[in-house]
């Protein structure tokens, strides 16, 4: 229960960013209820198996009492997916799916909200030991929303499912579609954020199948295209890991540092790596 807390949970936080950017709405009343109902799911979450009822009881009356009283507050479009979220952590799997229904039908034409509650559901189905289920949400998430935050994960997330069960040519067939499918994005959308996304993603992809050689390979043509500072960040611990771990290659490692210290400003960073380089310019592989 408590991993399928933390998935949901950290759908709900990004959720919850992204529409927060869109507007509060003001509707004091409709907030002031949501938070009063997380703050109590809050303290479930902290101890879940030993929840007392008149909590679970709370935080739902206070979710359906907002999503009823005020439908067109913008909070009420997270209080939706925050009551699907609760129903599936305390397994009231068919709530969860009635809550998805009702979702869908009342917004349709919102990428966010329809990406989400298409992973929602696949992972509901996935409780319930249905693969089969869960594995047609996902694809349909995956092709209608490629590009969104959850979208672009799905190939690499069902690869390691078949990984997860020890079911090998399943497993390799999905990461053979997810290193197709990252490479057409990454190849349509060079330089901008969905081909990064999808970079990162072909070579977690390469990590996971223990393709060390293409996962350096593609390592380093993601730091050239992405050079911005956010990025090579993000990619910056996988250097030593790919180049000295696995390929024991340090003066590998040591040649991407020098090109990335070479074409940042960041004093910070180029003394982290002028450390890096020393470190690693008396290593021999071997």
């Amino acid at each position: 229960m408590k991993k399928t807390i933390i998935i949901l949970s950290l759908i709900l936080i990004a959720v919850s960013v992204v529409l927060s950017m869109l507007g509060s709405g003001g509707e004091f009343a409709a907030e002031k209820l949501f938070y009063r109902a997380m703050n109590t799911n809050s303290k479930i979450v902290a101890n879940p198996d030993v929840a007392p009822p008149p909590l679970l009881t709370r935080v739902e009356n206070d979710l359906k009492t907002l999503i009823a009283k005020y439908p067109g507050a913008k909070i009420t479009r997270i209080a939706n997916i925050a009551l699907v979220e609760f129903y599936t952590a305390n397994k009231q799997y068919n709530k969860a799916l009635d809550g998805i229904s009702s979702i869908m039908k009342a917004y349709n034409s919102d990428e966010i909200i329809m990406s989400t509650v298409y992973f929602m559901k696949g992972v509901v189905h996935e409780k319930q030991n249905d693969w089969p289920g869960a594995l047609k949400e996902f694809e349909i998430l995956r092709d209608k929303y490629p590009y969104s935050q959850l979208g672009i994960q799905i190939p690499i997330y069902i690869a390691k499912y078949y990984d997860s069960k020890g079911q090998d040519q399943e497993a390799r067939s999905a990461y053979n579609e997810a290193r197709s499918f990252y490479m057409n994005i990454e190849k349509d959308h060079s330089g901008k954020r969905a081909g990064f996304a999808a970079s990162t993603l072909l070579f977690q992809t390469y990590i996971n199948t223990r393709n060390y050689e293409e996962a350096g390979r593609v390592l380093e043509d993601t730091i050239n295209t992405y050079m911005g500072q956010p990025a090579v960040l993000q990619l910056l611990p996988q250097v030593e890991n790919v180049f000295v771990t696995k390929l024991n290659d340090p003066q590998k490692a040591v040649e991407i540092y020098k090109n990335i210290s070479g074409k940042i400003r960041d004093g910070k960073l180029k003394k982290a790596l002028q450390k890096k380089i020393d470190e690693l310019s008396v290593k021999k592989p071997g």
